[in-house]
């Protein structure tokens, strides 16, 4: 068994959208996420959120599991669209549904950290992420939840992944709110960012008492080739993932590469947004899965991107079952990466996981694919905590299998099995495993 600090953190992590359901109940308003399922051909299954896992209803038992399988530490969503009403006001039925659930955590020892937006944007909000006034509705949110949940919250991410939400929403359009167009892309990243320092001052501005930070998938891409033109698409990819976002986080200007991509829509960000999108950190947040490859650009879509990732070999024995590669050297490199360019403050791994669809046979799951991924991922996370790198928890992602975004229910990422026709769940030989390894005895 890898060994960990006896400090070390030991949670799973969820989002409302995937799991909560509970559709319009309680006064939860429409996200674009709901719109876009709407959309014939947008989901693979054809499926949407409405029911999900019913964790809305199934809450206490969902975690009675994570109890029962030593998970300490739960990193869960709050729908933006479940606690506030379409004037901007609380909605008092949404606020309690949390309110319970923070006091289920609490009876169980588990302690929560919450991320308050995980892509459920409210459909209502003009223009969206395209629109200013959005980042400006968050830190109104923000601020609401602050009053209403603060006490309960000793965690706190503003964002989760912004990079999904500027770029697979708004330039390759495979995510809501389904946009097809390179410089509104980064027009949203960069609304996302103002949001996240808003809401940061939003918050302190209730409470002082709470760590905030904030949840970015970084991207590690290699060249195909050594050939200078697929090492600069791999620059390019980097570049979008990493520096869009955490410059603004430490009041560095975007790569000039960026800027000229954005085009006349650069001349909307004000350089005031500087100081307001750097807001102190307590902590950040890295989820981490797979490693990119990337060569020099094809088609017109591929050149104003500046790169085009080349997909794994779908015959290779090394991929999960969405056909992401098991790399997990990539852990180790992307924080060291990192770390050789920005002054990130304490790291908690928010979510690593594995897409495995091994089905349920009497009433067992043998996710041997995911066992093997989680294995290989943690000994490596080891070796980065023994080295000194200040790593202080892990989050793996998922607690239960769920709506896997434009998969449907195609994928299962879940420690938990979950048979969504009856809403069994039933732990699989992955979330057994660790519970061992979390009882097993640390340094």
């Amino acid at each position: 068994m890898p060994i960990f600090p006896s400090s070390f953190e030991w949670g799973c992590a969820t989002a409302a959208f995937q799991i909560e359901g509970g559709g319009s109940e309680g006064g939860k308003l429409p996200s674009i996420w709901d719109t876009f399922c709407a959309q014939p051909g947008r989901i693979k299954d054809g499926s949407n959120g409405l029911i999900a896992c019913d964790h809305f209803h199934r809450f206490r038992e969902d975690v009675a599991l994570m109890a029962d399988l030593g998970l300490r530490h739960y990193r869960f969503s709050i729908a933006w669209t479940r606690v506030v009403d379409e004037q901007g006001r609380p909605n008092p039925a949404g606020l309690d549904f949390y309110r319970q659930l923070l006091g289920e955590l609490h009876k169980r020892g588990i302690t929560p950290n919450a991320t308050l937006f995980h892509w459920d944007l409210p459909a209502h909000l003009p223009g969206g992420w395209l629109n200013r006034d959005t980042a400006h509705h968050f830190a109104e949110y923000t601020q609401i939840v602050a009053r209403e949940l603060g006490d309960l919250l000793p965690r706190v991410a503003t964002l989760n992944e912004p990079w999904c939400s500027a770029f697979l929403g708004h330039d390759i359009g495979v995510f809501a709110p389904g946009v097809q167009d390179r410089p509104s892309s980064l027009l949203a990243a960069h609304h996302l960012m103002l949001a996240h320092g808003l809401g940061v001052q939003a918050w302190r501005s209730v409470r002082r008492d709470t760590q905030l930070g904030i949840v970015l998938n970084p991207e590690l891409c290699d060249p195909a080739s050594d050939a200078p033109v697929d090492v600069a698409a791999a620059h390019m990819a980097e570049l979008e993932r990493n520096d869009v976002f955490l410059n603004p986080l430490f009041n560095r200007e975007w790569p000039a590469e960026m800027l000229k991509q954005m085009g006349p829509l650069a001349e909307q960000r004000l350089t005031s947004d500087a100081a307001i999108c750097a807001q102190p950190l307590d902590f950040i947040g890295l989820n981490y899965y797979t490693r990119s490859i990337a060569q020099a650009p094809l088609d017109a879509d591929e050149k104003r991107r500046g790169y085009r990732l080349v997909p794994p070999d779908p015959h290779r024995p090394d991929l999960t079952h969405i056909g992401w590669e098991i790399y997990p050297k990539g852990l180790d490199r992307v924080v060291r990466n990192l770390l050789a360019q920005w002054p990130l403050p304490p790291i908690w791994i928010t979510e690593n996981g594995a897409a495995d669809n091994t089905p349920l046979v009497d009433a067992a799951c043998n996710d041997a694919l995911r066992l093997h991924y989680l294995q290989l991922h943690l000994a490596q996370l080891a070796d980065m905590v023994t080295s000194g790198l200040d790593i202080r928890g892990y989050y793996v992602w998922s607690l239960l299998d769920n709506f896997e975004w434009a998969h449907g229910y195609s994928q299962r990422f879940g420690i938990v099995h979950v048979d969504y026709q009856t809403q069994q769940r039933t732990p699989k030989a992955s979330a057994r495993w660790l519970q061992q390894l979390i009882s097993f005895p640390q340094t």
